[in-house]
């Protein structure tokens, strides 16, 4: 039933972004752009030529033509850090049962804030990009980085909290998705196999980064072309079909198989004293958990079940179906570790 009333929500927020609107505007497909760029002329461009990466010279108006360049890059940045302080704060609401209905207010203010008001910008992936560029000692600004780099100590603090109550990009998944047709895709196995293709993926793009020192991402992003009702290549038309169709029955699929984001913030588990998801000697090894994780975190495998902290979005669904309150979040520790081994319940896939 919250699944429908969700569905009503988000459609009513759609008709108030009418595509004559998007069209009217010269600067319509300016959110698809990185958030600090200047917007080109995309009909005298080839499809893959070179981006240009920062533009401190141009005066183009973003933002409805109201602001400044300058403006833009602050409002971007400020709108990176309230993305970073909700997150903190889903982190909070996460640990109590009274406040964990309210992942789905946050998901929905997510895709109609962060995705059609904003159109899908300032873009995490696109922050992590420009992490890359400014490594590289390109001249990025470094405003840019603050969306993806202060994820890491949040995700340290409190899980993975960000892809699972935030991301507009998770959040428009969980949106379209109807039922699971694909069984073999739910068990540990299945998801060791998605990892391996985020790893391939994450360092397919960042040699693409390093050789053409552009962001051709933002050129094709099918999260952005959803939200702002726009694109000028086929091959961005062509990714969202594949996205609409696989997320109508995969759980998030590109979370699964092609998001850095999540790949990197799931490696930050395994930092000793990182937040993780855990059971006590009260887990009596029944399938609760793992038939409430949607994301698959938690797998079955024999008379037990097996949690991989990294894929774990902190949902919280888990703790709502454990009838005996086991699990909990606490601090990767050794000590712990070695008092609560989950031999006979839940076990830390390694």
């Amino acid at each position: 039933m919250r699944k429908y009333i969700w569905h009503i929500i988000v459609f009513s927020t759609i008709s108030l972004f009418p595509l004559s609107k998007v069209s009217a505007q010269t600067d319509s497909f300016a959110p698809m752009e990185d958030q600090f760029v200047s917007i080109q002329n995309d009909s005298t461009k080839d499809e893959f030529a070179p981006i240009e990466t920062v533009s401190t010279t141009s005066k183009t108006e973003i933002c409805d033509g109201k602001c400044s360049s300058t403006d833009l890059e602050r409002k971007g940045y400020m709108w990176s850090i309230g993305v970073l302080l909700f997150t903190i704060l889903a982190g909070v609401l996460v640990r109590f049962k009274q406040t964990r209905n309210l992942r789905t207010a946050f998901l929905v203010a997510s895709i109609v804030v962060l995705g059609f008001y904003r159109g899908a910008c300032p873009c995490p992936i696109q922050s992590l990009q420009n992490t890359v560029f400014i490594l590289m000692g390109l001249d990025i600004k470094w405003q840019t980085l603050i969306y993806f780099v202060g994820l890491i100590p949040i995700t340290y603090f409190f899980g993975k909290v960000f892809c699972g109550w935030i991301c507009h990009l998770g959040a428009l998944q969980e949106f379209i998705f109807m039922s699971s047709k694909f069984k073999f895709l739910q068990s540990e196995k299945a998801q060791k196999i998605m990892r391996y293709i985020r790893v391939v993926a994450l360092i397919s793009l960042i040699i693409q980064i390093v050789i053409t020192q552009t962001n051709l991402f933002k050129k094709i992003d099918p999260f952005a072309i959803i939200y702002n009702f726009h694109s000028s290549y086929i091959v961005g038309w062509i990714l969202v079909a594949i996205l609409v169709v696989s997320s109508i029955f995969m759980y998030r699929p590109f979370c699964k198989t092609l998001c850095p984001i999540g790949l990197i913030l799931g490696w930050i588990s395994k930092i000793p004293g990182a937040s993780v998801l855990g059971a006590d000697q009260k887990c009596t090894s029944c399938i609760s958990c793992s038939n409430s994780c949607s994301i698959n975190a938690i797998t079955r495998d024999s008379s037990y079940s097996i949690i991989d902290n990294q894929e774990c979005i902190r949902c919280g669904d888990c703790l709502d179906g454990c009838k005996k309150s086991s699990l909990s979040f606490h601090f990767k520790s050794k000590k712990y570790e070695s008092k609560n081994n989950f031999k006979k319940s839940i076990v830390d896939s390694e």
